[in-house]
Parts: structure tokens; sequence; C-alpha cells
């Protein structure tokens, strides 16, 4: 995945087309993070990334609630690009944010 196109494609999206992108994705992430827990009585939690993903959910809500609201405060797109896509030394959280990450381009397109 080149971050630069993803930077120039998402900076080009108007404000809506950029929340909506951005909601699509924390759905997608919550389809990855299914992953981490079972769904029935007993629970075997990956805590670690179930906590990499709410914190990931956390910025990303607020960043669109930025967007909305046109806060001049909030960080640039091209910040919240390379914090969702930026290479990882934990390849498993990598790998699960550009699964969530490709399925939101393939949707939105």
């Amino acid at each position: 995945m080149n971050i630069d196109s993803e930077i120039r494609h998402f900076v080009d999206l108007s404000s809506i087309d950029k929340a909506r992108f951005l909601a699509r994705f924390m759905y997608e992430l919550t389809l990855e993070g299914r992953n981490f827990y079972s769904p029935g009585g007993d629970q075997n939690i990956d805590a670690n990334k179930l906590r990499f993903i709410n914190e990931v959910q956390h910025r990303v809500t607020r960043f669109i609630e930025q967007i909305l609201i046109d806060d001049p405060a909030r960080s640039s797109d091209d910040v919240m690009l390379r914090l969702l896509l930026a290479p990882r030394s934990e390849k498993t959280i990598e790998t699960l944010v550009h699964s969530a990450y490709t399925r939101t381009v393939q949707a939105t397109s």
C-alpha cells in the first residue's frame, strides 16, 4: 500500500466524504476486532489488540467530529492517514488495519 497515494486521495475528498470514509473504516475495523474474542461464554480475549482497536476508534471518531464541525484545531489529513497506515512492528496489527482500510476503499469506490 502506498501511503502517499492514499493521503493524496483522502485529501481530495470533500469533508462529508472524509467523514463517511472514516466511519466506514471504523465499521470495518470492528469486524477485524471480532477476531480477538470469542462470541461464546468462554472468552479468550486478546486485550492488547482490542485496546489498540479501541484507541484507533477513539482517535478516528474525534477526527470525524472535528471534520464535521470544521474544527481548525484538528490534525491534518496527512497525520491521520499516517497514524492509520504506518508500518508497525506488530505485523498482526498492521495487517488488520490494512485489511479494514482496503475493504473501506473497495466499499467507497
